[in-house]
Formats: C-alpha cells, structure tokens, sequence
C-alpha cells in the first residue's frame, strides 16, 4: 500500500506522534537519518548501528568507499549525533541485534547492507526486537538493475508474502518525483507489527 506525499523525514515525524522512544537505525554511515530521528523527538533513545567497514557480501561496493572514508563517515556520525540521546554502536547489524531483547523496540529502521543475504537475516532478526504495535522499516524500496547488489524490495515482498505480514506500507508516490509532491528517490517501506 503506497503512501504518497511522504517521505522518510515524515515516517521519523510519525515515530514521533506515536510516542516511540527507543528505536534502532542499522545502516548509519555518516549519522545524517539518525539525526533526523533525532530531531523530530528529542526524547528519543536511539541507537545507531553500523560497522564502519567493507563487507565481503557487496563487492561491488567495496570499491566505492575505502576503509580511510569509512574511519571519516565514523567520526561525522559521532560528532554530528553526539548532542542527542543516540548511542553509536559499532558492530555488525547481527552481532549488534544480540545485545537487545526481543520486544524491546518501539521501531527500527534497517538500511545494512542491501544483497540477498543480509537484508533477510536484518529483516528476520531485527523484526523480533520490535514491540507489538511498532514499527519495523526500512531504506531502499527500489528497482535496481540487476548489476547492483541491491535485493532490499525483492527480499521485502517474499519475506512480507512469505509471512503474512499485511499491509506493507511504502512510503512516497510510484512515479518519479514531481514538483510540489514529497517524494525521497528511494523510498522507505514499514509495517506495524502485531
């Protein structure tokens, strides 16, 4: 179901009005979503969850950023997030998920690593942190060619099928950005968890 007129800053605002104060965002790089997070509720406690590293699934990403850009993305998030009540935490999104009890969640956001793999293990174990009636979502709803290693929408609809899980909510128009009309480029996705 396509929520249109919306984007991922309104899904934070959402967060928000729903009086969610704990949430996880797995997929950091330089901090700049978690502080939106961050800023549409100041009562937040976030915790913001990247390894700051290559991974051996995407190598044709690995070229993009080397481990010197990745040591930079690092320290902007930890300076741009320091003034908010946001706990960086640097492991991968699996070792990272161990340290937090099931239900314990009011939302997560998941933009890991984007192959095959990855975004069914992040979906499969982060949606158990989730409280019931929270939110589980996520970055990247988008067809992209088959040379990117990009599977999130793909691995979103057989695992939402595969689960029942209904309504599948993604947010932003299906056409391409028009003037006037809120639209990220790459969409987010949610459902609420029951």
């Amino acid at each position: 179901m396509t929520i249109p007129n919306m984007g991922r800053v309104q899904l934070a605002q959402l967060f928000a009005e729903l009086e969610f104060i704990k949430g996880a965002e797995i997929g950091v790089l330089e901090g700049g979503y978690s502080e939106v997070l961050c800023q549409a509720n100041p009562k937040f406690r976030l915790f913001s969850i990247d390894p700051w590293k290559a991974s051996a699934f995407e190598p044709d990403q690995t070229g993009i950023y080397s481990q010197p850009q990745f040591d930079a993305f690092f320290k902007i998030a930890k300076k741009r997030l320091s003034k908010y009540n946001c706990q960086i935490i640097k492991k991968e999104s699996l070792k990272a998920a161990a340290d937090f009890a099931d239900e314990s969640l009011d939302f997560v956001y998941i933009d890991g690593n984007h192959d095959f793999i990855n975004v069914a293990n992040d979906l499969h174990t982060w949606q158990k942190k989730v409280k019931a009636g929270g939110i589980v979502s996520g970055h990247d709803y988008f067809n992209f060619p088959s040379y990117h290693r990009n599977h999130v929408k793909r691995v979103l609809l057989a695992y939402t099928l595969s689960y029942g899980i209904k309504p599948l909510f993604i947010v932003g128009a299906d056409a391409v950005r028009q003037r006037g009309v809120i639209r990220d480029h790459f969409r987010s996705w949610f459902w609420v968890k029951t």
